[in-house]
Formats: C-alpha cells, sequence, structure tokens
C-alpha cells in the first residue's frame, strides 16, 4: 500500500506512519494538558488521527498555535474515560496519548472523535 495515500480506518490507532512508511513507535499512555505542555516545551509535535483522514502531521512550526488555538478547549483530560462529546466547542473533542519512536521525541497523538 502507498504510505501516502494510507487513512484513519479505526481508534484507538494500532500504529503510526509517514508519507515514507510506518515509524517504529509504540503507544505509551494517555496525557492531559500538563503533560503535553511538557512535551511541546521539549521539542515533541503532534499527529491528528480522523477515522477516514490520512494522519495530519502539524508542522513544528505550528504546534504552539495548534496547542492555544484548536487543542486546549477540546482535549479530554487523561484521568476521563467517559465524555459528552456536544460538550466540547464544534462538537468534537481529543484523547491524546504519548508515543515512544526510539529514533526521535516523543509524538503526542490526537485521536480525533466527533
Amino acid at each position: 500500500m502507498d504510505a501516502a495515500r494510507r487513512i484513519v480506518v479505526s481508534l484507538p490507532l494500532a500504529e503510526l506512519w509517514t508519507d515514507r512508511g510506518p515509524l517504529h513507535a509504540q503507544r505509551a499512555e494517555r496525557v492531559g494538558e500538563a503533560e503535553i505542555v511538557q512535551l511541546l516545551q521539549g521539542g515533541s509535535t503532534f499527529v491528528v488521527a480522523d477515522v477516514g483522514e490520512p494522519l495530519q502531521w502539524i508542522p513544528t512550526a505550528d504546534r504552539f498555535a495548534f496547542w492555544k488555538a484548536e487543542l486546549k478547549c477540546r482535549l479530554v483530560p487523561a484521568d476521563v474515560d467517559s465524555f459528552d462529546i456536544s460538550s466540547y466547542p464544534g462538537g468534537y473533542c481529543y484523547l491524546a496519548s504519548g508515543w515512544r519512536n526510539p529514533s526521535s521525541l516523543p509524538i503526542v497523538v490526537l485521536e480525533m472523535h466527533h
């Protein structure tokens, strides 16, 4: 399969990929606001997983703007298992998890729910 045409088929996400192919990254744990801020300050970036769409890698230069404008108000707290999508702006939200990749900084994966 052409990695550049690959789409998300289900959540939770089982693996990560780029246009070049799969990444050797493993899901570590759910993360909340405090952990995301630390990861961003350490250089990590975001990838959005939305069923039916390709993974959306947020450019490193845009990660803080994305955090402030899009994610912060739609982030489901890490310690919450049940949530009401309608209580989030626009009727959608994100579950965030940290993924470890031996060859790069941790990646924050945002699974979109709508």
